[in-house]
């Protein structure tokens, strides 16, 4: 039997990931936002806030839940806070489209996304509360750490490291044996040859360093 799914988030990338959940004929319950009035969304509701969560365990008694921010440190936020509640009938649950494909021992953490035409070629690991957008590629050997966010048609090549909170922007490419560093940007098309840094911002081809911040990742 398959538990009602609560999307925490109700803006545009929320709005992909219920398309992807009413796809795949799951039961959505509906979305929590605190920045969104309870009503009408989409073709299901936003139901309130993270407030609700308490009452709405109560009352189904077992729930799934998927973030879906788009913005990486807020993710982790909203996760940080749905924990602390420990409401044991919660769950973080993967969500996978299927046309998603992954091969042999390929491991994927809870929560994370798998949206459409999503590959994971073989031995590949997945953090938690990720999300891997469409036509996202990932090759052998790679390491993807906790609440990394691939956009869309972002290549990883074989070997390569991403650290916890790192952001691949749209159609990049990551060489292979790269290593990318936590809370690294890297941007839209770019060509990733060299390791990046903690918190570095790289652009362009070759990708090159325009911006070193010290996120709260790495505290």
């Amino acid at each position: 039997m398959k538990i009602p799914l609560l999307i925490i988030g109700a803006g545009g990338h929320g709005a992909e990931v219920a398309a992807y959940a009413l796809d795949l004929g799951l039961p959505l319950l509906g979305a929590l936002d605190d920045g969104r009035p309870a009503g009408p969304w989409g073709s299901s509701r936003v139901l309130g806030g993270l407030a609700q969560l308490p009452e709405l365990v109560r009352t189904h008694g077992e729930l799934g839940f998927i973030t879906a921010f788009g913005s990486n440190p807020l993710r982790r936020t909203v996760v940080q806070k749905i924990e602390a509640l420990g409401l044991a009938g919660l769950k973080a649950v993967t969500l996978r489209h299927r046309s998603a494909w992954a091969g042999a021992e390929v491991e994927i953490g809870a929560g994370t996304l798998l949206a459409p035409s999503v590959i994971l070629t073989t031995r590949v690991r997945v953090g938690r509360h990720c999300i891997l957008n469409v036509k996202a590629s990932v090759s052998h050997d790679c390491v993807i750490g906790d609440f990394v966010n691939l956009n869309p048609a972002a290549t990883l090549c074989g070997n390569v490291t991403v650290g916890d909170g790192a952001f691949i922007g749209a159609g990049a490419v990551v060489k292979e044996k790269i290593t990318i560093g936590r809370g690294a940007i890297i941007g839209a098309g770019a060509v990733v040859i060299r390791d990046v840094p903690d918190g570095a911002t790289v652009v362009g081809v070759p990708a090159r360093v325009i911006k070193q911040a010290s996120p709260d990742w790495l505290a």
